[in-house]
Protein backbone atom coordinates (compact mmCIF):
# COMPACT_ATOMS: atom_id res chain seq x y z
CA UNK A 1 0.00 0.00 0.00
CA UNK A 2 1.47 3.33 -1.10
CA UNK A 3 -0.39 6.17 0.58
CA UNK A 4 -1.33 9.42 -1.17
CA UNK A 5 0.51 12.68 -0.74
CA UNK A 6 -1.36 14.99 1.61
CA UNK A 7 -0.74 18.44 0.21
CA UNK A 8 -3.06 20.60 2.35
CA UNK A 9 -2.55 22.15 5.82
CA UNK A 10 -3.36 19.89 8.78
CA UNK A 11 -6.32 22.07 9.84
CA UNK A 12 -8.05 21.66 6.47
CA UNK A 13 -7.23 17.94 6.41
CA UNK A 14 -8.83 17.58 9.83
CA UNK A 15 -11.98 19.34 8.60
CA UNK A 16 -12.04 17.10 5.53
CA UNK A 17 -11.68 13.96 7.67
CA UNK A 18 -14.54 15.13 9.89
CA UNK A 19 -16.78 15.68 6.88
CA UNK A 20 -15.76 12.34 5.37
CA UNK A 21 -16.76 10.49 8.52
CA UNK A 22 -20.05 12.37 8.91
CA UNK A 23 -21.12 11.84 5.29
CA UNK A 24 -20.86 8.08 5.74
CA UNK A 25 -22.88 8.05 8.95
CA UNK A 26 -26.44 6.79 8.81
CA UNK A 27 -27.51 9.87 10.79
CA UNK A 28 -26.25 12.33 8.13
CA UNK A 29 -29.28 14.10 6.68
CA UNK A 30 -29.82 16.36 3.66
CA UNK A 31 -29.21 19.51 5.70
CA UNK A 32 -25.72 18.34 6.65
CA UNK A 33 -24.98 17.28 3.06
CA UNK A 34 -25.89 20.78 1.88
CA UNK A 35 -23.58 22.24 4.56
CA UNK A 36 -20.81 19.98 3.21
CA UNK A 37 -21.42 21.24 -0.33
CA UNK A 38 -21.10 24.83 0.91
CA UNK A 39 -17.85 23.95 2.69
CA UNK A 40 -16.43 22.58 -0.56
CA UNK A 41 -17.23 25.84 -2.37
CA UNK A 42 -15.57 28.03 0.24
CA UNK A 43 -12.03 27.16 -0.82
CA UNK A 44 -10.55 25.07 -3.70
CA UNK A 45 -8.25 23.48 -1.13
CA UNK A 46 -11.26 21.91 0.56
CA UNK A 47 -12.00 19.67 -2.45
CA UNK A 48 -8.32 18.68 -2.72
CA UNK A 49 -8.16 17.85 0.99
CA UNK A 50 -11.37 15.84 0.79
CA UNK A 51 -10.05 13.86 -2.19
CA UNK A 52 -6.82 13.18 -0.28
CA UNK A 53 -8.77 11.87 2.71
CA UNK A 54 -10.98 9.74 0.47
CA UNK A 55 -7.87 8.35 -1.23
CA UNK A 56 -6.24 7.61 2.13
CA UNK A 57 -9.43 5.84 3.19
CA UNK A 58 -9.41 3.80 -0.01
CA UNK A 59 -5.91 2.57 0.80
CA UNK A 60 -6.71 1.40 4.34
CA UNK A 61 -6.66 -2.34 3.64
CA UNK A 62 -9.17 -1.79 0.86
CA UNK A 63 -12.01 -1.17 3.29
CA UNK A 64 -15.27 -0.58 1.43
CA UNK A 65 -17.90 1.78 2.76
CA UNK A 66 -20.93 3.77 1.70
CA UNK A 67 -20.35 5.80 -1.45
CA UNK A 68 -19.83 9.54 -1.01
CA UNK A 69 -19.25 12.30 -3.52
CA UNK A 70 -15.74 12.20 -5.06
CA UNK A 71 -14.74 8.93 -3.43
CA UNK A 72 -14.44 6.82 -6.60
CA UNK A 73 -12.37 9.47 -8.34
CA UNK A 74 -10.05 9.72 -5.37
CA UNK A 75 -9.63 5.96 -5.13
CA UNK A 76 -8.57 5.77 -8.80
CA UNK A 77 -5.89 8.41 -8.36
CA UNK A 78 -2.26 7.29 -8.91
CA UNK A 79 -0.50 6.55 -5.58
CA UNK A 80 2.23 8.99 -4.62
CA UNK A 81 5.17 8.87 -2.26
CA UNK A 82 5.25 10.77 1.05
CA UNK A 83 8.01 13.36 1.12
CA UNK A 84 7.30 15.41 4.19
CA UNK A 85 7.83 14.08 7.71
CA UNK A 86 5.15 16.37 9.14
CA UNK A 87 2.63 15.20 6.57
CA UNK A 88 3.61 11.61 7.38
CA UNK A 89 2.64 12.17 11.01
CA UNK A 90 -0.62 13.83 9.99
CA UNK A 91 -1.32 10.96 7.58
CA UNK A 92 -0.86 8.35 10.28
CA UNK A 93 -3.18 10.23 12.62
CA UNK A 94 -5.83 10.57 9.93
CA UNK A 95 -5.46 6.90 9.06
CA UNK A 96 -6.20 6.08 12.68
CA UNK A 97 -9.24 8.36 12.64
CA UNK A 98 -10.59 6.82 9.45
CA UNK A 99 -9.99 3.29 10.70
CA UNK A 100 -11.98 4.18 13.80
CA UNK A 101 -14.70 5.59 11.56
CA UNK A 102 -14.88 2.31 9.66
CA UNK A 103 -15.23 0.38 12.91
CA UNK A 104 -17.96 2.83 13.90
CA UNK A 105 -19.89 2.26 10.68
CA UNK A 106 -19.69 -1.51 11.23
CA UNK A 107 -20.84 -1.30 14.85
CA UNK A 108 -24.28 -2.90 15.25
CA UNK A 109 -27.21 -1.10 16.84
CA UNK A 110 -29.75 -2.69 19.14
CA UNK A 111 -33.36 -1.79 19.84
CA UNK A 112 -34.93 -2.03 23.29
CA UNK A 113 -38.61 -1.51 23.96
CA UNK A 114 -41.31 -1.91 26.60
CA UNK A 115 -45.03 -2.39 26.30
CA UNK A 116 -47.74 -0.43 28.12
CA UNK A 117 -47.21 -0.83 31.85
CA UNK A 118 -43.79 -2.50 31.49
CA UNK A 119 -40.38 -1.34 32.71
CA UNK A 120 -36.93 -2.63 31.73
CA UNK A 121 -33.34 -2.10 32.92
CA UNK A 122 -30.51 -2.29 30.36
CA UNK A 123 -26.83 -2.48 31.30
CA UNK A 124 -24.57 -1.24 28.51
CA UNK A 125 -21.08 -2.50 27.77
CA UNK A 126 -19.55 0.89 28.67
CA UNK A 127 -20.94 0.65 32.22
CA UNK A 128 -23.89 2.97 31.65
CA UNK A 129 -27.35 1.91 32.77
CA UNK A 130 -30.64 2.67 31.03
CA UNK A 131 -34.03 2.26 32.68
CA UNK A 132 -36.99 2.26 30.32
CA UNK A 133 -40.44 3.32 31.45
CA UNK A 134 -43.80 2.26 30.02
CA UNK A 135 -44.36 2.19 26.23
CA UNK A 136 -40.78 3.17 25.37
CA UNK A 137 -38.58 2.38 22.40
CA UNK A 138 -34.95 3.34 21.88
CA UNK A 139 -31.98 2.33 19.75
CA UNK A 140 -28.48 1.95 21.21
CA UNK A 141 -25.24 2.21 19.26
CA UNK A 142 -21.88 1.83 21.00
CA UNK A 143 -18.63 1.89 19.07
CA UNK A 144 -15.00 2.96 19.17
CA UNK A 145 -16.18 6.35 17.87
CA UNK A 146 -19.31 7.23 19.82
CA UNK A 147 -22.00 6.32 22.34
CA UNK A 148 -25.41 7.23 20.94
CA UNK A 149 -28.99 6.59 21.95
CA UNK A 150 -32.01 7.38 19.79
CA UNK A 151 -35.08 7.71 22.00
CA UNK A 152 -37.88 7.14 19.53
CA UNK A 153 -40.71 7.37 22.04
CA UNK A 154 -41.42 7.10 25.74
CA UNK A 155 -39.27 7.81 28.79
CA UNK A 156 -35.92 6.63 30.08
CA UNK A 157 -33.54 7.32 32.94
CA UNK A 158 -29.85 7.47 31.96
CA UNK A 159 -27.09 6.75 34.48
CA UNK A 160 -24.04 7.44 32.35
CA UNK A 161 -20.55 6.04 32.91
CA UNK A 162 -17.89 8.73 32.53
CA UNK A 163 -15.60 8.43 29.50
CA UNK A 164 -13.74 11.66 28.75
CA UNK A 165 -13.09 10.90 25.08
CA UNK A 166 -16.45 9.33 24.28
CA UNK A 167 -19.35 11.68 25.08
CA UNK A 168 -22.75 10.09 25.57
CA UNK A 169 -25.46 11.54 23.30
CA UNK A 170 -29.23 10.99 23.38
CA UNK A 171 -31.16 11.97 20.26
CA UNK A 172 -34.90 12.61 20.06
CA UNK A 173 -36.80 14.04 17.13
CA UNK A 174 -35.90 17.64 17.97
CA UNK A 175 -33.14 17.54 20.57
CA UNK A 176 -29.64 16.27 21.34
CA UNK A 177 -28.63 15.75 24.98
CA UNK A 178 -24.85 15.52 25.39
CA UNK A 179 -23.33 14.22 28.60
CA UNK A 180 -20.05 12.82 29.92
CA UNK A 181 -21.17 11.22 33.18
CA UNK A 182 -24.34 12.00 35.10
CA UNK A 183 -27.94 10.94 35.77
CA UNK A 184 -30.81 12.43 33.80
CA UNK A 185 -34.35 11.59 32.71
CA UNK A 186 -35.74 12.13 29.19
CA UNK A 187 -39.37 11.93 28.14
CA UNK A 188 -40.25 12.17 24.45
CA UNK A 189 -43.69 12.13 22.82
CA UNK A 190 -45.72 13.91 20.15
CA UNK A 191 -45.72 17.10 22.21
CA UNK A 192 -41.93 17.39 22.41
CA UNK A 193 -39.10 16.44 24.76
CA UNK A 194 -38.59 17.06 28.48
CA UNK A 195 -35.19 16.66 30.18
CA UNK A 196 -34.66 16.54 33.94
CA UNK A 197 -31.15 16.36 35.44
CA UNK A 198 -30.78 14.55 38.76
CA UNK A 199 -26.97 14.60 38.99
CA UNK A 200 -24.26 16.44 37.09
CA UNK A 201 -24.99 18.55 34.02
CA UNK A 202 -25.95 18.05 30.39
CA UNK A 203 -25.79 20.20 27.25
CA UNK A 204 -28.99 20.60 25.25
CA UNK A 205 -28.73 21.16 21.48
CA UNK A 206 -31.85 21.93 19.47
CA UNK A 207 -31.82 19.83 16.31
CA UNK A 208 -28.28 19.75 14.92
CA UNK A 209 -27.23 23.10 16.30
CA UNK A 210 -23.57 23.39 17.34
CA UNK A 211 -24.58 25.76 20.13
CA UNK A 212 -25.98 24.14 23.26
CA UNK A 213 -27.30 25.32 26.59
CA UNK A 214 -26.22 23.64 29.81
CA UNK A 215 -28.80 22.29 32.21
CA UNK A 216 -27.55 21.58 35.77
CA UNK A 217 -28.80 19.12 38.37
CA UNK A 218 -32.13 19.97 39.97
CA UNK A 219 -33.53 21.58 36.82
CA UNK A 220 -35.68 20.46 33.92
CA UNK A 221 -36.43 21.95 30.54
CA UNK A 222 -38.84 21.25 27.71
CA UNK A 223 -38.75 21.81 23.98
CA UNK A 224 -42.01 21.41 22.06
CA UNK A 225 -42.51 19.56 18.79
CA UNK A 226 -42.01 22.82 16.89
CA UNK A 227 -38.59 23.42 18.42
CA UNK A 228 -39.66 26.15 20.85
CA UNK A 229 -37.92 26.18 24.24
CA UNK A 230 -39.62 26.63 27.58
CA UNK A 231 -37.72 28.27 30.41
CA UNK A 232 -35.71 25.99 32.72
CA UNK A 233 -37.57 25.10 35.91
CA UNK A 234 -36.54 23.69 39.25
CA UNK A 235 -37.65 20.11 39.42
CA UNK A 236 -38.78 17.74 42.14
CA UNK A 237 -36.27 14.94 41.64
CA UNK A 238 -38.32 12.54 43.77
CA UNK A 239 -41.31 13.12 41.54
CA UNK A 240 -39.26 12.68 38.37
CA UNK A 241 -37.73 9.41 39.58
CA UNK A 242 -40.87 7.99 41.24
CA UNK A 243 -41.69 5.82 38.22
CA UNK A 244 -38.53 3.79 38.84
CA UNK A 245 -40.32 2.32 41.87
CA UNK A 246 -43.67 1.99 40.15
CA UNK A 247 -45.08 5.13 41.75
CA UNK A 248 -46.73 8.28 40.41
CA UNK A 249 -46.43 11.47 42.47
CA UNK A 250 -48.84 14.34 41.93
CA UNK A 251 -48.59 17.74 43.58
CA UNK A 252 -51.66 19.90 42.91
CA UNK A 253 -51.61 18.50 39.39
CA UNK A 254 -54.58 19.34 37.10
CA UNK A 255 -56.78 16.30 36.60
CA UNK A 256 -56.40 16.52 32.84
CA UNK A 257 -52.65 15.91 33.29
CA UNK A 258 -53.26 13.16 35.84
CA UNK A 259 -55.46 11.10 33.55
CA UNK A 260 -53.07 11.64 30.62
CA UNK A 261 -50.34 10.14 32.81
CA UNK A 262 -52.53 7.15 33.73
CA UNK A 263 -53.23 6.52 30.05
CA UNK A 264 -49.51 5.93 29.53
CA UNK A 265 -49.57 2.99 31.97
CA UNK A 266 -52.94 1.41 31.14
CA UNK A 267 -54.81 0.57 27.95
CA UNK A 268 -57.72 2.87 28.82
CA UNK A 269 -58.98 6.31 27.85
CA UNK A 270 -60.47 8.84 30.25
CA UNK A 271 -63.39 11.09 29.37
CA UNK A 272 -64.84 14.03 31.30
CA UNK A 273 -68.64 14.10 31.35
CA UNK A 274 -68.29 17.57 32.84
CA UNK A 275 -65.39 19.56 31.26
CA UNK A 276 -65.04 21.61 34.47
CA UNK A 277 -63.68 18.51 36.22
CA UNK A 278 -60.50 18.75 34.17
CA UNK A 279 -59.51 21.81 36.23
CA UNK A 280 -59.65 19.92 39.53
CA UNK A 281 -56.22 19.23 41.04
CA UNK A 282 -54.88 16.12 42.71
CA UNK A 283 -52.02 15.44 45.14
CA UNK A 284 -50.70 12.12 46.39
CA UNK A 285 -48.66 9.02 45.62
CA UNK A 286 -50.22 6.19 43.61
CA UNK A 287 -49.20 2.78 42.30
CA UNK A 288 -48.81 3.11 38.54
CA UNK A 289 -49.54 -0.59 37.96
CA UNK A 290 -52.93 -0.78 39.71
CA UNK A 291 -55.71 1.35 38.28
CA UNK A 292 -58.58 0.21 40.52
CA UNK A 293 -57.22 1.64 43.82
CA UNK A 294 -56.52 4.90 42.02
CA UNK A 295 -60.11 5.19 40.80
CA UNK A 296 -61.40 4.40 44.28
CA UNK A 297 -59.15 7.03 45.80
CA UNK A 298 -60.24 9.54 43.18
CA UNK A 299 -63.88 9.22 44.29
CA UNK A 300 -62.88 9.74 47.93
CA UNK A 301 -60.59 12.71 47.36
CA UNK A 302 -62.54 14.69 44.76
CA UNK A 303 -66.26 15.32 44.10
CA UNK A 304 -66.19 12.79 41.29
CA UNK A 305 -68.09 9.67 40.37
CA UNK A 306 -66.26 7.12 38.23
CA UNK A 307 -67.90 4.83 35.72
CA UNK A 308 -65.85 2.37 33.69
CA UNK A 309 -67.16 1.23 30.33
CA UNK A 310 -64.74 -1.44 29.01
CA UNK A 311 -61.65 0.54 27.99
CA UNK A 312 -63.14 3.95 28.71
CA UNK A 313 -63.29 5.59 32.14
CA UNK A 314 -65.90 8.34 32.38
CA UNK A 315 -65.64 10.93 35.16
CA UNK A 316 -68.90 12.55 36.35
CA UNK A 317 -69.51 15.38 38.81
CA UNK A 318 -70.83 14.22 42.14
Amino acid sequence: MTPPKLSQPPKILQQAATWFVELQSESCDEQRRQAFAQWLLQNPAHQTAYDDIASLWGNLDELKTTEVAGLNTARSARPRVWRNGKMLTVSLLLATVLTGAWLDLKAPSRVYQTGIGERQTVQLADGSQLQLNTDTQLRVRLSWWRREIELQQGEAMFNVAHQAWHPFTVHTGNLQIKDIGTVFNVRHDNHGTAVSVLEGEVALHAGRSWFGENLPAGFSRKIDAGGHWQKPEKTNTKQVAAWLNGQLLFDHTPLTEVVAELERYHAVRFAFADPALAKQTLSGSFNSADLKPFLQALEKILPIRVQRQKQTVVLYSR
